[in-house]
């Protein structure tokens, strides 16, 4: 599919506030035909009028109104299975775990002046949503799209390591949607071994913080490679972590990780940096 049949889709910008709609709307209004919705009725009308490629809900400090609207069609929104995108004017741990129970596929802080990195982020959505679909369809002459992180991750089992709940409750919510993809909980690495351990084919990737109490993302990793088993050696294990410069990069690295997502996470780095180890 080419970028130029991506260019007219139809994409609903939800929004509780005119300034923010009509900026979004001017970021994206040459590349799609946009309508804007700040209350149910008309969104549920314009889900009904056309053929929407993707959502995009804008929310501020006072969200409200936005997260109100978006539910109000939510049902509606996911029959037609529409991508569902949150631009956060500030990002918000909370709100971001609830959006992805709702059903995001992408959570991101709004930065002025970055357009053409919106629209890009709204094609994925549109191509990786297509491509599930005409998974699902069974139609033999489907296009053939470049594979998307979530059909590389489905029916997996992955083991996530965070010392702090919410961090878990976040990547839980992140990777929810995900069919069939089961998820181990660590609160640190001592934990994370036994788990691991305990089953170790079971397993396809590791998530694992660096800085943890009783055991850290370091020494545990370098306890999963010594267990002596084929999977304890090829298990890619991916460290998730604030500290980013060389000389933390290297301690991972040296301890036997295969990776690093810095944090805060975004929603499409997970993705593609955990399916690239898959693969």
């Amino acid at each position: 599919m080419s970028y130029n049949e991506i260019r007219k889709k139809h994409i609903l910008l939800i929004s509780g506030d005119p300034l923010t709609s009509a900026e979004v709307k001017m970021e994206l209004v040459n590349h799609y035909d946009v309508s804007i919705s700040s209350n149910v009725e008309s969104a549920t009308d314009a889900l009904e009028m056309y053929d929407t490629s993707a959502v995009v809900v804008c929310i501020r400090e006072s969200h409200e109104e936005a997260f109100s609207v978006f539910t109000g069609a939510l049902e509606t929104i996911k029959s037609k299975n529409i991508p569902i995108i949150f631009l956060a004017e500030k990002g918000c741990d909370v709100d971001e775990k609830a959006a992805f129970e709702l059903g995001a596929v992408d959570y991101s802080p709004r930065k002025h002046g970055t357009a053409q990195a919106l629209v890009s982020r709204i094609n994925h959505r549109i191509l990786a949503g297509e491509h599930a679909r005409w998974l699902e369809s069974g139609v033999d002459n489907a296009p053939t799209l470049k594979v998307p992180p979530e059909a590389i991750l489905e029916n997996k089992t992955i083991i996530i390591v965070d010392d702090l709940s919410m961090n878990r409750e976040i990547v839980e919510a992140m990777l929810a949607g995900i069919k069939g993809l089961k998820m181990k909980f660590a609160s640190n690495g001592k934990e994370a071994v036994d788990i691991f351990a305990a089953d170790p084919s079971l397993f396809t990737l590791i998530l694992m913080d660096v800085q943890m109490p009783v055991m850290d993302g370091l020494e545990a990793t370098r306890k999963i490679r010594s267990l002596g088993c084929f999977h304890s050696r090829e298990i890619p294990i991916i460290a998730m972590t604030a500290g980013v410069s060389p000389e933390e990069i290297a301690l991972c690295m040296d301890a036997g990780m295969n990776g690093y997502i810095e944090k805060p996470m975004a929603y499409d780095e997970l993705l593609t940096v955990a399916a690239n180890h898959v693969m």
